[in-house]
Formats: structure tokens, C-alpha cells, sequence
């Protein structure tokens, strides 16, 4: 995919980076350091001046600091009309049930609205992978997966289960009297998992985005019928 912009945010930062873009947007120009303080009923300018270098190493915004309104919206990264936030809400293992679902809103990763093109960006969540079952399907630990949350899903499809109140990323087969959730890893230790045929999956995964250490974000493309 071209232009596949992507960052991660925390609820905060989202909220800040909303409302500068909404001033922007309605006033055509960008706030000052001192009216952001004030909308944004924060306790100091360094506290306005620590958001924005965050957003500026993320790449959402470019600034001048030898202008009163310098701050801009990076075109380039395809956020100024083209931004969805996407919650994350939970952490998944990747190995045999390693980490326990948990729902909490305090991280938003921005994506392209391009990624979703077909999607009901309603039915579409973030979950950050832990573990290392999944690394032949191309999802390495601190990956995040974005999800549709859908019951619809076929033969090895890459999945998200709840099972006992942990969440884990696998891929799915139907038996005859059973569902099994499979790692994808040639590393002995990951074993499938068979439940019941009437087992309700959480949702799809419909793409996967890599976070390396350095250099540019990585979208990686779904392996289509892994065996």
C-alpha cells in the first residue's frame, strides 16, 4: 500500500492532536502556543510545547519556531483529511494464551483511511500482539493487528479468540465437531487449540502493522491461505 500512515497515540495526544486540528481546520490558521494552554486547560506552556514535539516525532505536524502560528499538519503523512484513530483496545498472546483480554482505551494508533477501504471503521480495533506463536503469519511480538470485529470468518483465516477471558491471535480451521485455533510457527513448543464448534470468535484480522525499533512503520500484507 502507498501512503500508509501510521502512529501511535496515547488518549491524550490523541485529544490534543483533535483539537489543534479542528482550530486549524476552522480558523485556517494554527493556534498559539498560549490559546492551546488555555482550550486544552493545561498547566503550563511547556506542558502545549511537550505535546507538540511529541506530535512532531510522530510525524502529524510539522512546526516553524520563528513564527506566532507555525504549526502545520503534515500532508505528507495523509492525516490532515485522511486520519482515522483506531483504539487499542487490548493486548493478545501470540503464544498459548499468555495474556488476559484487557479492554482499556489509553493508546490510539492513527492509520491511513486508506487501510480500511471496505470497512465499517466502526467495527475496527486495534490489538497490540504478544508472544511469538504467530511469526510465520508475520505478526512478531508488540505487532499491532488491526481487527474487525465480525463472526464471519473462514478456513485459516488469522483470528482473535477469547477463551476464558484471555485473548489470543491464531489461525482458525473448522473440523467436524470442532474449532481448532492454530499457531503459526514452526517451533514445537505452540501447540493448536480445540474448542468447542460453538465457540463465538472476537474477530478478523484484516492487516497487520509492524513497529520496529527504527526506521519507517511496515505494513504487512496478510498471508493468504497459509497451510
Amino acid at each position: 500500500m502507498e501512503n500508509n500512515f501510521f502512529s501511535a497515540l496515547t488518549k491524550k495526544q490523541k485529544n490534543f492532536y483533535e483539537t489543534l486540528r479542528k482550530y486549524i481546520k476552522d480558523k485556517g490558521v494554527s493556534p498559539t502556543v498560549t490559546e492551546l494552554k488555555k482550550m486544552l486547560k493545561l498547566s503550563s506552556p511547556r506542558a502545549v510545547t511537550q505535546y507538540l514535539e511529541a506530535l512532531e516525532r510522530k510525524g502529524l505536524i510539522l512546526r516553524s519556531r520563528y513564527e506566532a502560528r507555525g504549526i502545520r499538519l503534515n500532508e505528507n503523512s495523509g492525516v490532515e483529511n485522511e486520519v482515522v484513530n483506531i483504539p487499542v483496545i487490548a493486548s493478545a498472546g501470540c503464544d498459548n494464551m499468555s495474556v488476559m483480554a484487557d479492554r482499556t482505551y489509553d493508546e490510539y494508533i492513527c492509520v491511513a483511511r486508506e487501510m480500511l477501504d471496505g470497512l465499517d471503521r466502526k467495527n475496527i480495533v486495534s490489538i497490540k500482539a504478544i508472544g511469538d506463536s504467530m511469526t510465520e503469519a508475520g505478526i512478531n511480538e508488540n505487532d499491532y493487528v488491526l481487527v474487525e470485529l465480525t463472526q464471519a470468518v473462514q478456513d485459516n483465516d488469522l483470528v482473535v479468540a477469547i477463551i476464558d477471558g484471555f485473548a489470543v491471535i491464531k489461525k482458525i480451521e473448522f473440523a467436524n465437531n470442532a474449532v481448532i485455533l492454530k499457531p503459526v510457527s514452526s517451533d514445537p513448543q505452540y501447540r493448536p487449540i480445540i474448542v468447542r464448534k460453538d465457540f463465538r470468535i472476537f474477530g478478523k484480522v484484516v492487516d497487520i502493522i509492524r513497529r520496529p525499533q527504527k526506521g519507517d512503520i511496515e505494513v504487512v500484507p496478510l498471508y493468504i491461505g497459509i497451510q
